[in-house]
């Protein structure tokens, strides 16, 4: 292989690992908390893509520009599930955990018939940065490197929040155990519902972002739901630096698996990966084993 061609094909993933990497963030603050695996994480993905594809052809408004919106909508609707469907969840933790499938699956289902119905079952893209730059032999996509960095920056900002601020702190430690910040005076409920409105938020500035990437239609939900499960499993669940390590190697298994092999292998890639990676090494890179 020719050093070039490999530098090419490695920029392409990393750059396309950034936003693998925001998608599944979401994914993973919102199971911290509330321990819900959401099978809806890839409908909020596709529908604020499809917002923002749609805003920008009607209005002229760029994915960047929508991304406060995507957020702030994304959140608004995280924690309108959380607050009504979610808190009515039963208290013993095997029961929760399958009505939790069963209540997002359902949930998943209404969001693609709402989208479905406002937006029809066309495919829709943002064509909006879509030259390259071009540095001696190598080309970069403008919008994958525009969804690059403010995936990176939202991650940072999120990272910040986490771990510099009280809500933050509190999130935390709901998220390593339960019963001890309920002792400390913690309000788990409003964690639960900060925790969905951020995942969800977060999961709708990723796909503002997808919509210059991906041509999604309302069906295309669960391709990016599998692709953020592939992202924590990978990385192991619960760990943001795993998340960020993951996502890196998603983009790379999929950058070079599109080129030597085909476009379909590239987008099977995430199902191979996840599958390989609960047959081998369950946890994760990064993620430490239950008791």
């Amino acid at each position: 292989m020719h050093l070039e061609l490999a530098a090419q094909l490695t920029i392409d993933g990393l750059l396309l690992g950034g936003v693998f990497a925001l998608a599944a963030l979401g994914l993973n603050v919102i199971f911290g908390v509330t321990r819900i695996v959401n099978l809806a994480h890839g409908e909020i993905i596709v529908l604020a893509a499809l917002c923002a594809s749609v805003a920008f052809q009607q209005r002229g408004i760029t994915p960047i520009a929508m991304l406060p919106f995507a957020f702030v909508g994304g959140a608004v609707l995280g924690a309108i599930l959380e607050r009504i469907v979610f808190q009515r969840l039963p208290s013993d933790p095997a029961g929760a955990e399958t009505t939790s499938l069963l209540l997002t699956f359902g949930v998943a289902y209404f969001i693609v018939g709402f989208s479905l119905a406002v937006f029809t079952g066309d495919f829709r893209s943002t064509p909006y940065l879509t030259s390259g730059l071009q540095l001696g032999p190598i080309s970069i996509g403008e919008s994958r490197l525009v969804a690059f960095v403010a995936a990176i920056a939202i991650a940072g900002a999120l990272a910040v929040l986490l771990r510099a601020t009280p809500i933050g702190r509190a999130l935390r430690a709901a998220s390593q155990n339960l019963e001890g910040a309920r002792a400390c005076g913690i309000d788990i409920g409003r964690m639960r519902t900060i925790s969905f409105a951020l995942g969800s938020g977060v999961a709708a500035a990723a796909g503002s972002l997808f919509s210059m990437i991906y041509a999604v239609n309302p069906d295309s939900g669960s391709q990016f739901t599998l692709l953020s499960f592939s992202v924590v499993a990978l990385g192991g669940l619960g760990s943001y630096a795993g998340t960020l390590l993951g996502a890196a190697i998603l983009g790379l298994a999929v950058s070079f698996a599109g080129f030597f092999g085909s476009a379909q292998l590239g987008q099977v890639m995430p199902y191979v990966i996840f599958i390989a990676v609960l047959l081998f090494r369950p946890n994760g890179i990064l993620g430490k084993g239950a008791a």
